[in-house]
């Protein structure tokens, strides 16, 4: 177990904050992740610490809190406990908890208020740099409206399928209807060949970054994927857009002020870690 500053830290914090960044870098890539366990559980243990310490710091400089705050907090954290449908029996038993939680959260809120008093709202040069610089992120994605062709390969034998769609492949590319040959050879149990608009969301998806790759009407190699054999066919594209800065100049100047004040966080979290005490017990 952690202790930070003789404040012992309940593992649980820990374990949900890893879960979290595991999660989330297997959605992003969509490959298991066990291997990198390790990596994100120090992530995750930086993460708690961090927080446990800004609390700590929170506590020690605002020790006392406006009464009045803390009675509308609470007034406000009541109402949305029986708006989630709690009785008033079950809100009394948890009430001294819901104080210290509400209580915590307008101290940091006062705390943070404090650190970010003097962030200056960002200039029109600022916003212009910052869409220069990560202009990749500001884009329409392109699209596709494809028609596929799916085979179920036997494991045992799989050549079998695949010399099949090897055979159709050659006949679209010497000149056969993609669509006939879809329609008559796919194995899909509702017989659809028509995927219809596609818009890119994984690029590293093997089946994605194949069919995004695809100029229109040209025929797919055969995509292994997901236990089965595939040919895609794109019969239209739309390519990738960018959006120019005017639609995105508040959302870049949001995204700014968010590293702003993460960057003034992290720094202070940094300087209170050179003279906390974090213990390993247990």
């Amino acid at each position: 177990m952690l202790v930070i500053n003789q404040e012992p830290i309940d593992p649980a914090l820990i374990e949900d904050a890893f879960q979290r960044i595991k999660t989330t870098a297997e959605m992003l890539t969509e490959v298991s992740c066990c291997e990198r366990d390790e990596e994100f559980l120090a992530q995750a243990e930086k993460e708690v610490i961090d927080g446990i310490l800004l609390a700590q710091e929170a506590e020690k400089r605002f020790p006392k809190l406006d009464e009045s705050l803390v009675k509308s907090a609470m007034e406000k954290s009541l109402r949305q406990w029986r708006d989630n449908g709690a009785s008033w029996e079950l809100i009394e038993k948890h009430h001294a908890q819901i104080h210290q939680e509400t209580t915590a959260s307008l101290r940091m809120e006062s705390f943070t208020d404090h650190l970010f008093a003097e962030i200056s709202d960002p200039s029109d040069a600022e916003i212009s740099d910052y869409y220069l610089s990560n202009q990749h992120d500001y884009f329409q994605p392109p699209a596709v409206h494809a028609l596929h062709l799916l085979r179920f390969a036997d494991h045992a034998q799989p050549w079998i399928e695949y010399s099949h769609l090897l055979g159709l492949r050659q006949q679209v590319i010497d000149g056969a209807d993609f669509a006939v040959l879809a329609a008559e050879h796919t194995q899909k149990h509702n017989k659809e060949i028509d995927l219809d608009w596609i818009t890119l969301e994984r690029a590293l998806h093997p089946f994605e970054a194949i069919l995004f790759s695809l100029r229109e009407k040209e025929i797919s190699p055969i995509i292994s994927h997901d236990h089965a054999l595939h040919l895609v066919y794109p019969i239209e594209v739309k390519p990738a857009v960018q959006i120019p800065l005017e639609e995105k100049a508040e959302e870049i100047r949001q995204q700014i002020i968010r590293q702003k004040k993460q960057l003034i966080l992290r720094d202070l979290a940094n300087e209170l870690r050179k003279s906390a005490v974090i213990e390993r017990t247990g």
